[in-house]
Parts: structure tokens; C-alpha cells; sequence
């Protein structure tokens, strides 16, 4: 039975929002050092325009761009205080469109005068609203408005007919200014959003060591114990006479139905062990190893061969600087070996990895590949291979 959810006040409605948006990555703490940049970079923009008033040629315009942007700046932050601090794609922008005519309208109103020390100082504050906004858009969106203000201050001063010399040092500030900010914050916060991503991956996945050898994943674990609920919910109404026996046919499909999912989840929980649902829950491991476990085997190591094996592969998939590298992971049978001390069991773990060069293979990978057994690797020109040999508990 569902239950409907609380439509609550506006007051609480905003305070969830604020909690979710100031909980996501943390990168809402993250923006205040870029917020206050930003403020800074408008801040200096304004007293440069104040303090130069008497060298526009043609102050109203200036002064209109100027009142135009600060009304924008005022709306947006009323907006984003207003909705929990969280800015949608639309109202984004929206913003954005009077932001390009004040870059471009104040570029139109000095066009010429750059020798004369007189810069579009409000296109050069958009600079800061970029940079204050980066903890509330995807970095994508504030490089491509970044872009298109640099496109306009450019244009504006290439078209300008004046000393070039006198001037060149001057307009390199005035772009600095601009456009600098926003693109090394939007590096910083990518690096950081992508840091974040693969930490909280690490972490998700991490609870698959201690799992149980074999069951459902965690998506199919939330489905399996809404079924149980629900049969238990069918079982008591039975039981409190709510449901007499023999039971309606609408009440017998819906058991029947339940029975037959339960059934499907119970036997694809004895076939995928936990290191397919580490494979299958991961960001970083999903779409980029192959995984060839026939046997299910993997269900047979130890804890700590369990972690080793899975932070090896975690880190092999990040030894590079661009997308997850190709991994091919073969666990084969089990068998048995004689030892003095009696028969030992053992398996062999095959990881292939392809364009991996021996040097970019993380410490801590080579540290996690030996806890799980005897390693002999070898380098090929397309491919870097790990052979392991393990030792598993008797008892298991």
C-alpha cells in the first residue's frame, strides 16, 4: 500500500530543497569562496566605473547597462535565496539573455575609447555572476557563456580603431578580469565534482565485500522487500479474516504474480555474486569491465582477497587520464593442490587490462593485487595482464 506523501508548506517545501541542494557533492559549502570572487570582481567593476564617470562619451548608455545588471544580479539572488538555493536550467537562462545585452550594449558604449583607459565595466562584472554560479549549474554552462562573453569583449576590442601599443596591456587586465575567474573556477569545481563522484563510487561500492556471497544487487534488494512486504501484507489479512480463503481471482493473480518475482530474484540471486553487483552498481567499473566468472567463483574468496580484488579493479579503471580503460576480468574453476600440510584450494584470476602502460598503474592498485594472491604480470604492446593465484579457505 502506498502512502501519500505530505504536501507540507512552502516554508518546508524551500527548506528541503536548500538541505538537498547544500547536501549534493557539498558543493553548495564549496561556492562560497567562488560566490565571494565573484562579489569582489563586481564590487572592483562598479568603483572602476564610478571613479572613471567623467571619460564615457556616452555615459547614459553605460549607466543604463549598469542599472540593467545589477536589477538582473538582484532578481537572481532573490530568486535563488527564494527557491533554496537551487537554480533551474530555465531561470539560468533566462538570466542569461539580459546579461548578453549588458556585455554587449556596454561593449557599444566605450567602442573606441579603449586607449583612453575606458573598459565595459559591466560586462567585465558578468565574470563574477559566472563564477558565483558555478556551485549551481553543471561547469558545461558556465564555460559556454564564458565563452560567448569573451567572444563579445574580443569582438569589441578587434573592431576598436586605436593605438593598439598603448592599449594592449590595459585590455589583457580587462579580459583577466573577465574571463579568467570563471574558467579556472570551472576547471576547480570539475575537478572536484569528478573527485567527489568517484569517492562516493568507491564508498557505495565498498559495501559489496561484506555482502553475502551471493543474492540480489542493491536496486533489486529495495524491489525484493517491497514484494516481501506485500506478501506479508496478503498474509496477515488472510490471517485476521480481512481476506477469505479461497481467495478472489483479482487477490490469486496478484500472489501468483508476487510468487513468480520473488521466485526470479531468489534464483538470480544464486547465479551473480558480489562481485557482479560491485560490477553492476558502479559508476566507474559498469560499461568498462568485462567480467567472466562462470563457475562463481568469486563467491569463494576471502574478505580480504574480496577487498583487494575489488580496489585493484577500481583503480586499473582510473589509471588513466581520460574515460575508464577496457578490463577483462576471467576467475576460473577451482581446484585442488597438494600440501605438506594437506590439500590446499586455489583458483586463477586473470586481468587483462588494455592500453595500460606499467607506469600508470597506481601503488596502491600493485599493494591491492598482492593481498589477493600470487601476482606475475606481464606488458604487451596493446594490453597489460595480472595473473593471480589464490588461495581459498577449505571451509568454504
Amino acid at each position: 500500500m502506498n502512502l501519500p506523501e505530505p504536501s507540507g508548506s512552502d516554508r518546508a517545501r524551500v527548506a528541503g530543497l536548500r538541505a538537498t541542494s547544500q547536501a549534493a557533492l557539498g558543493t553548495a559549502r564549496l561556492g562560497v569562496g567562488p560566490g565571494f570572487a565573484g562579489a569582489v570582481i563586481v564590487v572592483y567593476s562598479l568603483i572602476r566605473f564610478v571613479s572613471n564617470l567623467g571619460s564615457y562619451p556616452n555615459l547614459p548608455v553605460n549607466v543604463g547597462t549598469w542599472v540593467l545588471f545589477l536589477a538582473t544580479l538582484g532578481a537572481v539572488v532573490w530568486h535563488v535565496r527564494h527557491r533554496g538555493y537551487h537554480l533551474t536550467a530555465r531561470s539560468f537562462w533566462i538570466a542569461s539573455i539580459p546579461l548578453a545585452l549588458v556585455a554587449i550594449v556596454d561593449v557599444a558604449g566605450v567602442w573606441g575609447e579603449t586607449n583612453s583607459g575606458t573598459f565595459p565595466t559591466a560586462a567585465c562584472a558578468i565574470g563574477g555572476v559566472l563564477i558565483g554560479a558555478l556551485s549551481l549549474r553543471p561547469i558545461g554552462e558556465i564555460v559556454v557563456c564564458t565563452g560567448v562573453l569573451t567572444l563579445i569583449l574580443i569582438a569589441g576590442i578587434a573592431s576598436s580603431e586605436h593605438a593598439r601599443a598603448v592599449s594592449f596591456g590595459a585590455e589583457l587586465v580587462m579580459l583577466a578580469i573577465a574571463i579568467v575567474p570563471p574558467f579556472i573556477g570551472s576547471l576547480s569545481m570539475n575537478a572536484y565534482r569528478s573527485l567527489s563522484r568517484k569517492a562516493l563510487d568507491r564508498v557505495m561500492i565498498q559495501s559489496t565485500v561484506t555482502a553475502p556471497a551471493f543474492g540480489p544487487e542493491l536496486l533489486a534488494s529495495e524491489r525484493l522487500a517491497t514484494v516481501d512486504h506485500e506478501v506479508e501484507v496478503i498474509f496477515d489479512r488472510v490471517a485476521s479474516g480481512e481476506l477469505e480463503l479461497p481467495l478472489s481471482p483479482d487477490v490469486a493473480e496478484h500472489a501468483a504474480a508476487l510468487a513468480t518475482e520473488l521466485r526470479g530474484y531468489l534464483a538470480s540471486g544464486r547465479q551473480n555474486t558480489w562481485l557482479h553487483h560491485a560490477v553492476i552498481e558502479s559508476g566507474v567499473l559498469r560499461g568498462s569491465l568485462d567480467l567472466d566468472d562462470p563457475h562463481a567463483t568469486a563467491a569463494l574468496l576471502l574478505p580480504a582477497q574480496r577487498e583487494g580484488l575489488l580496489s585493484s579493479l577500481w583503480l586499473l579503471a582510473l589509471s588513466s587520464e581520460g574515460p575508464a580503460l577496457r578490463t577483462r576480468v576471467r576467475i576460473g574453476e577451482v581446484y585442488t593442490v597438494q600440501r605438506e600440510t594437506g590439500p590446499e584450494r586455489r583458483c586463477h584470476i586473470q586481468i587483462v587490462v588494455d592500453d595500460l602502460k606499467r607506469h600508470r598503474i597506481e601503488p596502491a592498485a600493485w599493494a591491492a593485487l598482492r593481498s589477493v594472491g600470487t601476482l606475475v604480470h606481464t606488458q604487451t604492446p596493446g594490453a597489460t595482464r595480472f595473473a593471480l593465484e589464490c588461495a581459498i579457505d577449505p571451509g568454504q
